[in-house]
């Protein structure tokens, strides 16, 4: 009964450690067009404002499945990714369509922004380049807002969002 009983704490333990870690958020879902408000992905809710999603028989060539995330032109379009257990922002795919495009990344814990990172993608046009958390790097947040510039300054479209699970919430004082 004891191996039994301590068969099953394992397989728990294990199941709780695949389900904690790093998650890649790529857009999936959707279909190519205007993304939805809401949509599920890996545990996560992520709202859109003036977003687009390309395939690859548009553009899409991301670098976490073949969709990718792009505001629609000349918008402020927002991506914001949100679950109810804290998490840190890992890094971003970043791809440059012209110009030097930035991407505006801020984490914020409850109503309070924890920190702001700003990426610009430079390179060869329709490569992706991985971003890392640079002020937001071991953050503990509940909500990240990402804001793609697409206009005459430059465009870019965005894949592959590395979350990884908050393994303990700082200690209060």
């Amino acid at each position: 009964m004891q191996r039994w009983i301590g068969g099953l704490a394992c397989l728990w333990l294990m199941a709780s450690a695949a389900a904690a870690g790093q998650v890649s958020i790529g857009f999936e879902g959707p279909g190519e067009g205007p993304a939805p408000i809401e949509m599920p992905e890996d545990g996560y809710r992520v709202v859109t404002r003036d977003m687009m999603i390309s395939s690859p028989t548009k553009s899409g060539n991301g670098s976490d499945g073949p969709n990718e995330i792009e505001s629609a032109m000349n918008t402020r379009g927002a991506v914001a990714i949100l679950r109810d257990a804290p998490f840190v922002f890992v890094s971003l795919d970043w791809q440059t369509e012209t110009g030097a495009p930035q991407v505006v990344v801020e984490g914020y814990l409850g109503e309070m922004l924890v920190a702001r990172d700003r990426f610009v993608a430079r390179g060869s046009h329709d490569a992706f380049t991985t971003h890392h958390a640079g002020a937001l790097a071991g953050q503990i947040i509940d909500r990240l807002i990402l804001y793609p510039q697409r206009d005459g300054s430059g465009m870019g479209a965005l894949d592959r969002v590395i979350l990884e699970d908050a393994s303990e919430l700082p200690e209060t004082s």
